[in-house]
Protein backbone atom coordinates (compact mmCIF):
# COMPACT_ATOMS: atom_id res chain seq x y z
CA UNK A 1 0.00 0.00 0.00
CA UNK A 2 1.33 3.41 -1.06
CA UNK A 3 1.29 5.98 1.66
CA UNK A 4 0.10 9.54 0.27
CA UNK A 5 2.77 12.22 0.80
CA UNK A 6 1.98 14.80 3.03
CA UNK A 7 3.39 18.31 3.77
CA UNK A 8 4.60 18.96 7.27
CA UNK A 9 3.10 22.85 6.81
CA UNK A 10 3.38 25.86 8.09
CA UNK A 11 0.94 28.52 6.35
CA UNK A 12 0.61 30.64 3.47
CA UNK A 13 1.11 34.42 2.26
CA UNK A 14 -1.57 34.71 -0.42
CA UNK A 15 0.33 37.54 -2.32
CA UNK A 16 3.86 38.84 -1.20
CA UNK A 17 6.46 41.28 -2.85
CA UNK A 18 9.25 41.01 -0.22
CA UNK A 19 9.69 37.37 -0.34
CA UNK A 20 11.20 37.87 -3.87
CA UNK A 21 11.69 41.11 -4.68
CA UNK A 22 10.48 42.41 -8.03
CA UNK A 23 7.87 39.66 -8.53
CA UNK A 24 4.39 39.41 -6.66
CA UNK A 25 4.55 35.95 -5.46
CA UNK A 26 2.50 33.27 -3.35
CA UNK A 27 4.64 31.94 -0.37
CA UNK A 28 4.57 29.06 1.00
CA UNK A 29 5.63 28.08 4.75
CA UNK A 30 6.94 24.90 5.63
CA UNK A 31 7.58 24.12 8.94
CA UNK A 32 10.86 21.46 10.34
CA UNK A 33 14.37 22.84 10.10
CA UNK A 34 17.58 20.93 11.07
CA UNK A 35 19.11 24.32 12.43
CA UNK A 36 18.30 26.01 15.65
CA UNK A 37 20.06 29.87 14.89
CA UNK A 38 19.51 31.88 17.88
CA UNK A 39 18.01 34.78 15.79
CA UNK A 40 15.80 32.70 14.23
CA UNK A 41 12.57 34.80 13.41
CA UNK A 42 10.50 31.78 12.15
CA UNK A 43 11.13 29.92 15.36
CA UNK A 44 6.88 28.58 16.12
CA UNK A 45 7.79 26.82 12.67
CA UNK A 46 10.92 24.71 14.21
CA UNK A 47 8.74 22.41 15.34
CA UNK A 48 5.90 19.76 15.96
CA UNK A 49 3.56 18.75 13.08
CA UNK A 50 1.34 20.58 10.66
CA UNK A 51 0.53 17.88 8.31
CA UNK A 52 -2.16 18.31 5.57
CA UNK A 53 -2.70 16.65 2.16
CA UNK A 54 0.10 17.76 -0.84
CA UNK A 55 -3.40 18.93 -2.71
CA UNK A 56 -4.42 21.67 0.18
CA UNK A 57 -0.98 22.77 -0.54
CA UNK A 58 -1.63 23.00 -4.11
CA UNK A 59 -5.06 24.40 -3.99
CA UNK A 60 -3.13 27.41 -1.73
CA UNK A 61 -0.98 28.39 -4.95
CA UNK A 62 -3.63 27.72 -7.32
CA UNK A 63 -5.87 29.99 -5.57
CA UNK A 64 -3.00 32.60 -5.64
CA UNK A 65 -2.36 32.08 -9.64
CA UNK A 66 -4.54 34.60 -11.13
CA UNK A 67 -2.57 37.61 -8.81
CA UNK A 68 1.50 36.50 -8.88
CA UNK A 69 3.95 35.20 -11.44
CA UNK A 70 5.85 33.19 -9.06
CA UNK A 71 5.77 30.77 -5.81
CA UNK A 72 8.54 30.90 -2.87
CA UNK A 73 9.06 27.56 -1.13
CA UNK A 74 10.52 29.29 2.81
CA UNK A 75 10.14 27.86 6.21
CA UNK A 76 11.38 26.56 8.24
CA UNK A 77 13.44 24.68 5.85
CA UNK A 78 11.78 23.81 2.22
CA UNK A 79 14.78 21.24 1.19
CA UNK A 80 14.09 19.09 3.87
CA UNK A 81 10.98 17.80 2.65
CA UNK A 82 9.94 15.15 -0.40
CA UNK A 83 7.21 17.18 -0.84
CA UNK A 84 8.38 20.51 -2.60
CA UNK A 85 9.81 18.57 -5.71
CA UNK A 86 5.78 17.56 -6.74
CA UNK A 87 4.91 21.13 -5.26
CA UNK A 88 7.39 22.78 -7.17
CA UNK A 89 6.37 20.86 -10.57
CA UNK A 90 3.19 21.86 -9.85
CA UNK A 91 3.56 25.53 -10.14
CA UNK A 92 6.06 25.30 -12.81
CA UNK A 93 2.80 23.73 -14.50
CA UNK A 94 0.89 26.01 -13.74
CA UNK A 95 3.42 28.41 -15.28
CA UNK A 96 4.98 30.24 -12.28
CA UNK A 97 8.39 30.76 -11.65
CA UNK A 98 9.76 28.98 -8.58
CA UNK A 99 12.41 30.47 -5.78
CA UNK A 100 13.70 28.28 -3.08
CA UNK A 101 14.87 30.24 0.49
CA UNK A 102 17.33 27.99 2.02
CA UNK A 103 19.96 27.60 4.67
CA UNK A 104 22.28 25.10 2.02
CA UNK A 105 21.95 21.94 3.95
CA UNK A 106 20.58 19.59 1.37
CA UNK A 107 22.90 19.99 -1.94
CA UNK A 108 21.48 17.00 -2.67
CA UNK A 109 17.62 18.07 -3.41
CA UNK A 110 18.77 21.28 -4.35
CA UNK A 111 20.36 19.44 -7.07
CA UNK A 112 17.35 16.87 -8.08
CA UNK A 113 15.34 20.41 -8.61
CA UNK A 114 18.10 22.15 -11.10
CA UNK A 115 17.90 18.81 -12.62
CA UNK A 116 14.57 18.40 -13.21
CA UNK A 117 14.49 22.16 -14.30
CA UNK A 118 11.70 22.98 -11.11
CA UNK A 119 13.44 26.26 -9.76
CA UNK A 120 14.02 29.83 -11.34
CA UNK A 121 15.95 31.19 -8.19
CA UNK A 122 17.96 30.28 -5.38
CA UNK A 123 17.75 32.46 -1.88
CA UNK A 124 20.62 30.72 0.04
CA UNK A 125 22.05 31.84 3.56
CA UNK A 126 25.38 32.51 4.07
CA UNK A 127 25.09 32.69 8.25
CA UNK A 128 29.02 33.42 8.80
CA UNK A 129 31.89 32.66 7.51
CA UNK A 130 31.94 29.02 5.21
CA UNK A 131 35.71 28.45 6.14
CA UNK A 132 35.24 29.18 10.30
CA UNK A 133 32.49 25.77 10.76
CA UNK A 134 33.05 26.93 14.73
CA UNK A 135 31.67 30.25 14.10
CA UNK A 136 29.01 28.71 11.77
CA UNK A 137 28.19 26.58 14.31
CA UNK A 138 27.34 28.99 17.21
CA UNK A 139 25.56 30.93 14.66
CA UNK A 140 23.69 27.70 13.29
CA UNK A 141 22.28 27.18 17.35
CA UNK A 142 24.71 23.34 17.22
CA UNK A 143 26.58 24.58 20.87
CA UNK A 144 23.53 24.69 22.18
CA UNK A 145 21.69 21.87 20.69
CA UNK A 146 24.17 19.58 19.96
CA UNK A 147 23.01 16.64 22.87
CA UNK A 148 21.78 13.51 21.81
CA UNK A 149 18.27 14.30 21.38
CA UNK A 150 19.07 17.13 19.22
CA UNK A 151 18.14 18.12 15.99
CA UNK A 152 21.14 19.60 14.48
CA UNK A 153 22.51 16.28 13.84
CA UNK A 154 25.24 17.20 11.31
CA UNK A 155 28.86 18.87 12.36
CA UNK A 156 29.87 22.44 12.21
CA UNK A 157 31.76 20.98 9.30
CA UNK A 158 29.16 18.68 7.57
CA UNK A 159 27.16 21.99 7.59
CA UNK A 160 29.58 24.24 6.50
CA UNK A 161 30.25 21.57 3.44
CA UNK A 162 27.09 21.36 2.70
CA UNK A 163 25.97 25.11 2.15
CA UNK A 164 28.93 25.36 -0.24
CA UNK A 165 28.40 22.62 -1.93
CA UNK A 166 24.25 23.66 -2.68
CA UNK A 167 25.99 27.26 -3.11
CA UNK A 168 28.42 25.37 -6.04
CA UNK A 169 25.45 23.66 -7.12
CA UNK A 170 23.00 26.77 -7.62
CA UNK A 171 26.29 28.74 -9.05
CA UNK A 172 26.71 26.13 -12.11
CA UNK A 173 23.46 25.82 -12.94
CA UNK A 174 23.34 29.44 -13.96
CA UNK A 175 20.02 30.74 -12.53
CA UNK A 176 19.50 33.91 -10.41
CA UNK A 177 21.27 33.53 -7.27
CA UNK A 178 20.72 35.31 -3.94
CA UNK A 179 23.18 35.14 -1.06
CA UNK A 180 21.89 36.63 2.39
CA UNK A 181 23.27 37.57 5.59
CA UNK A 182 21.47 38.45 8.39
CA UNK A 183 23.29 41.07 10.74
CA UNK A 184 22.97 40.91 14.50
CA UNK A 185 24.15 43.17 16.80
CA UNK A 186 26.42 41.35 19.02
CA UNK A 187 26.47 38.10 17.35
CA UNK A 188 26.72 38.20 14.19
CA UNK A 189 27.84 40.65 11.01
CA UNK A 190 30.58 42.76 12.42
CA UNK A 191 32.97 44.17 9.60
CA UNK A 192 35.66 41.41 9.68
CA UNK A 193 33.12 38.94 9.45
CA UNK A 194 31.26 40.49 6.47
CA UNK A 195 34.82 41.11 4.48
CA UNK A 196 35.81 37.51 5.18
CA UNK A 197 32.14 36.24 3.72
CA UNK A 198 31.95 38.51 0.67
CA UNK A 199 35.73 37.51 0.36
CA UNK A 200 34.96 33.84 0.23
CA UNK A 201 32.03 34.60 -1.88
CA UNK A 202 34.17 36.07 -4.41
CA UNK A 203 36.18 33.28 -4.09
CA UNK A 204 34.17 30.51 -5.03
CA UNK A 205 31.53 31.89 -6.92
CA UNK A 206 32.08 32.24 -10.71
CA UNK A 207 28.64 33.95 -11.39
CA UNK A 208 29.84 37.60 -11.13
CA UNK A 209 25.51 38.84 -11.37
CA UNK A 210 25.13 37.18 -7.99
CA UNK A 211 23.63 39.65 -5.58
CA UNK A 212 24.56 39.56 -2.06
CA UNK A 213 22.13 41.04 0.45
CA UNK A 214 23.02 42.10 3.86
CA UNK A 215 19.48 42.40 5.95
CA UNK A 216 19.02 44.15 9.04
CA UNK A 217 17.79 41.68 11.94
CA UNK A 218 15.29 42.19 14.37
CA UNK A 219 16.63 40.63 17.84
CA UNK A 220 13.15 41.41 19.58
CA UNK A 221 11.83 38.05 17.55
CA UNK A 222 14.44 35.75 18.34
CA UNK A 223 14.33 32.15 19.55
CA UNK A 224 17.34 32.63 22.19
CA UNK A 225 15.96 35.23 24.49
CA UNK A 226 19.03 36.87 25.55
CA UNK A 227 19.23 38.05 22.10
CA UNK A 228 16.15 39.71 22.26
CA UNK A 229 17.25 42.75 24.44
CA UNK A 230 19.90 43.52 21.77
CA UNK A 231 19.36 46.27 19.50
CA UNK A 232 18.92 46.53 15.84
CA UNK A 233 21.56 47.95 14.13
CA UNK A 234 20.68 51.29 12.11
CA UNK A 235 20.90 51.67 8.49
CA UNK A 236 23.34 53.50 8.67
CA UNK A 237 25.89 50.62 10.13
CA UNK A 238 24.22 48.00 7.49
CA UNK A 239 25.47 50.74 4.98
CA UNK A 240 28.97 50.72 6.18
CA UNK A 241 28.71 46.72 6.42
CA UNK A 242 27.85 46.80 2.58
CA UNK A 243 30.19 49.06 1.77
CA UNK A 244 32.92 46.52 2.86
CA UNK A 245 31.10 43.43 0.68
CA UNK A 246 30.97 45.59 -2.47
CA UNK A 247 35.06 45.91 -2.30
CA UNK A 248 34.63 42.23 -3.29
CA UNK A 249 31.58 41.87 -5.10
CA UNK A 250 29.31 43.75 -7.48
CA UNK A 251 26.31 43.41 -6.72
CA UNK A 252 25.97 44.16 -2.99
CA UNK A 253 22.55 45.26 -1.26
CA UNK A 254 21.26 46.06 2.11
CA UNK A 255 17.84 45.56 3.43
CA UNK A 256 15.96 47.79 6.32
CA UNK A 257 12.32 48.69 7.54
CA UNK A 258 13.91 51.77 7.15
CA UNK A 259 14.35 52.35 3.08
CA UNK A 260 13.46 48.53 2.21
CA UNK A 261 15.92 47.23 -0.26
CA UNK A 262 18.86 49.45 -1.22
CA UNK A 263 21.63 48.92 -3.95
CA UNK A 264 25.05 49.80 -2.64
Amino acid sequence: MVTAMKVNYAGTVSISTCDWIGKAAVTIFFRGCPLRCPYCQNHPYLEGPGLVELDFVKEQIKTSKPFVSAVVFSGGEPLMQDAVVPLAEFAKNLGLAVGIHTNGCYPERAAELVERKLVDKFFIDVKAPLDDPELYGKVTGWKAYNGESSTVKKTPEEITSAIAKTIETADASGLELELRTTAISGFIGNEKEISLIAAWISEHIKNREVTYVLQQGIPEHSLQEDLRKNRVLEREELLELGKIAKGFLENVRIRTKEEGEEII
